[in-house]
């Protein structure tokens, strides 16, 4: 393989739109350690080896994500990954980030890893802020938005025997967005959740004696489970 070869793991990869810039295995394993009568190490052993890798997207044109599933299993040289979360991020004068997390899971298609739908959502290269998902709506005279941050994530759980998964499931499917919204004016900003959102974090400013105040707050949606990948 050649070292310019990247591998998507997590399956973001759209040809011509999404790129995978960079990936990473994270391969982990344990490893048992028993004394003897002395005292000294007699026994070893290393088992359960699992990756949990992740990858790093570059972003050559826009793109709507549609019909993205947390769970839905990407194969890779025989071994099966589940992805488990989701991270984009936008803002004024900076470039957008795109990555994403897989874990790992059993290699027969007979466990039971339950899927999350992830809302469509659109990504750019512009360097520029824009909400997602219709999470919520910014108002206040002279209040601009200058980043938004998305976060989609679920626990993939494995259920192992001797450390190597035979079943896993994923849960506790959620999608987060983080704003930060500039003041430049005498008004502070104001935000309206979207429909299903709730604003678990509301607008709070670090410095609001400050001549620029920035402010930050959390919107925050359950996914209902949809299928079994």
């Amino acid at each position: 393989m050649s070292w310019e070869a990247k591998t998507d793991y997590c399956g973001l990869a759209v040809a011509n739109k999404v790129i995978i810039k960079s990936s990473s295995m994270n391969r982990s394993g344990q490893y048992l350690e028993k004394a003897g009568a002395s005292g000294a190490i007699c026994a070893t052993k290393p088992f359960g080896t699992l990756d949990a890798p992740s990858c790093e997207y570059a972003i050559a044109s826009a793109y709507t994500f549609s019909g993205l599933k947390l769970g839905a299993v990407t194969t890779v040289d025989g071994k099966r990954y589940a992805l488990q979360s989701v991270h984009y991020e936008n803002g004024a004068a900076q470039e957008p980030v795109l990555s994403a997390t897989a874990q790992q899971i059993e290699t027969s298609s007979d466990g039971t890893t339950r899927t999350f739908d992830v809302p469509s959502f659109d990504i750019s290269p512009d360097e520029a802020a824009a909400m997602v998902m219709s999470a919520g709506t910014v108002g206040g005279t002279g209040c601009e938005l200058t980043k938004v941050t998305l976060d989609a994530s679920a626990n993939v759980n494995n259920h192992t025997v001797n450390g190597d998964p035979v079943a896993s499931d994923a849960v506790m499917g959620h999608v987060q967005v983080e704003i930060e919204v500039l003041q430049n004016s005498s008004t502070a900003p104001t935000l309206t959740a979207g429909s299903g959102w709730d604003i678990s974090s509301p607008l709070t400013c670090d410095d609001p004696d400050a001549d620029f105040p920035v402010w930050k707050a959390t919107l925050t949606k359950p996914l209902a489970y949809t299928s079994a990948a």
